[in-house]
């Protein structure tokens, strides 16, 4: 994404990635070498902490190109690559021939965030009730954000955005 003064403000999940790959290398030589029981367990606490945050950038990274094949591909539909974008950025996802895709958030009605882990991306029309109850029911269930918190179904909304 380009902000207002053209920036590219997009995160760069394959670097990302990548480092923390090296990262993984570097950090499993050295728990072969560790010079106690206490380094060889912190060592491996951190090699399991960077391998979930791997994992999570990579789905990051697949769904961020998911967006972007999309968005391509709509433009080359225009056929001409130029009006098409330009189409895009003035007029949003509306002005070219796609079909809208949604996200769904759960939203605490008090303090207007979002309830972590209840985010639904790259929906379909017809899968936004479904993507609405599944993240109240996740959010409802036993040991869930509304049980921690002592909240009820109506202290929570779902926000339903277009992209």
């Amino acid at each position: 994404m380009i902000d207002n003064l053209g920036f590219h403000t997009d995160r760069d999940f394959h670097t990302e990635l990548a480092t923390l790959q090296s990262e993984i290398t570097i950090l499993t030589a050295q728990v072969g070498h560790s010079h106690s029981w206490e380094a060889r367990h912190n060592a491996l606490a951190q090699l399991d902490h960077l391998r979930g945050r791997a994992d999570v950038i990579a789905r990051e990274a697949a769904a961020a190109d998911a967006n972007q094949e999309r968005l391509a591909a709509a433009v080359r539909l225009v056929g001409d690559i130029d009006l098409g974008f330009i189409a895009y950025v003035v007029f949003g996802p509306a002005a070219l021939p796609m079909q809208p895709r949604y996200e769904v958030r759960l939203i605490e009605r008090r303090g207007g965030y979002t309830v972590p882990g209840t985010v639904r991306r790259d929906l379909t029309e017809e899968q936004i009730v479904e993507a609405q109850r599944e993240v109240l029911a996740e959010t409802l269930k036993p040991g869930g954000h509304a049980r921690l918190w002592n909240q009820t179904a109506h202290d929570f909304r779902t926000q339903v955005t277009a992209y």
